[in-house]
């Protein structure tokens, strides 16, 4: 899959305009705040109907207006799809080929894989910005997902009420069950998916920061059962003591994605360019389990990533993309620091105003 062509109006700073994309790399140049990344989010709000770094959808409407959109056209398996994603009247308006859908009809057209340079912070981050991490990558791949998640957090929410104004064993237990049917599906999925990602993660990384580190990764749920009533039973088992707390304390939303680099904790000893390669590795490792699931290359947004990479990191990086069969979005402040295996698309971005440039193999 990749854009053929992508257009918006109104969207941040950006102006008005259509662009035809390379379906391989296209390179997008010019200095800070000049709008190259709100030029990514729009795509990456177009394939995943949720904002990349906004709070709010109204943060998506330039400055004094009411409204935005962004449009584009993708080619899959020989079909041309149209997809557009609007903010009017306050609310999100999504479509499939120029008809108004719901979510779960939109999906399943384009698929993105993100890296900016918060991402570097990962590592050292807290435990919700790893699952956080951890079920976007899901929900790439499997997009039910993000409503498994919506309904544990609504069943979490219903049993902390519950704690809070509640002594009737019977309702308690009956929001336990539930919040136990929905934990254990979602710490499955994720379990899982880091089963599967491993192995791609290890290559990736030693890939891009040689042999000798000995990196490791593992999803460490805080409440582990095999079964809803096994889990059921530990939530009962927890009910006094979350009750004087005011809220659940174990469960999915209390999990853990651990990364270590010979034994020891990636968050405490890795080095702030361990940290960035520990990163990059699980971006690329995402790739290639998403190609090996499903047979689907998604689009690679890359926002700025080669300020955050050291030189020979950097290297390794675009020698890993000689490799990568899909199409590629990039940022940069300095052009010179990209260099494609292939012919690149070239564009300038000023003010918010986006304008091609030559054709070039290493911008």
């Amino acid at each position: 899959m990749y854009l053929r062509d992508i257009a918006w109006d109104g969207f941040r700073n950006l102006e008005t305009r259509a662009l035809t994309l390379d379906e391989r790399f296209n390179v997008f140049s010019g200095d800070n705040g000049q709008g190259k990344t709100n030029l990514l989010e729009a795509v990456y709000w177009l394939a995943t109907l949720r904002p990349m770094r906004a709070a709010r959808l109204q943060e998506f409407v330039r400055f004094g207006g009411t409204r935005c959109g962004v449009e584009a056209g993708i080619e899959a398996e020989g079909l041309v799809h149209r997809l557009e994603v609007r903010v009017e009247a306050g609310e999100r308006v999504c479509k499939r080929e120029r008809k108004p859908c719901k979510p779960s009809e939109y999906f399943g057209v384009l698929a993105v894989v993100l890296f900016t340079p918060d991402d570097v912070g990962l590592v050292r981050a807290s435990p919700a910005e790893r699952r956080r991490f951890l079920d976007r990558a899901i929900f790439t791949g499997r997009p039910a997902h993000l409503a498994d998640v919506q309904a544990y957090r609504r069943a979490l929410e219903a049993r902390n009420e519950a704690l809070r104004t509640s002594h009737d064993p019977i309702l308690l237990d009956t929001f336990e069950e539930t919040l136990a049917r929905h934990a254990l599906r979602l710490n499955e999925a994720r379990a899982l998916y880091v089963e599967r990602l491993r192995p791609f993660f290890l290559d990736a990384f030693a890939g891009i920061a040689g042999p000798g580190l000995e990196p490791a990764l593992v999803y460490r749920p805080s409440l582990v059962a095999g079964s809803v009533e096994e889990m059921a039973a530990s939530l009962t088992a927890d009910r006094e003591k979350d009750r004087q707390r005011g809220f659940t304390a174990r469960g999915p939303h209390a999990d853990d994605l651990g990364l270590a680099l010979v034994g020891r904790s990636a968050r405490l000893y890795a080095s702030q360019g361990q940290a960035r390669a520990l990163v990059l590795a699980l971006k690329i490792a995402e790739i290639r389990l998403l190609e090996a699931l499903f047979g689907l290359t998604p689009v690679l947004l890359l926002d700025d990533v080669s300020s955050e990479l050291d030189a020979q990191r950097n290297a390794r990086l675009f020698e890993l993309l000689h490799g990568f069969r899909g199409q590629v979005l990039i940022t940069t402040t300095d052009a010179s620091h990209v260099r494609t295996p292939d012919l690149a698309h070239v564009f300038r971005v000023e003010a918010g105003r986006v304008t091609p440039l030559a054709e070039s193999a290493n911008p």
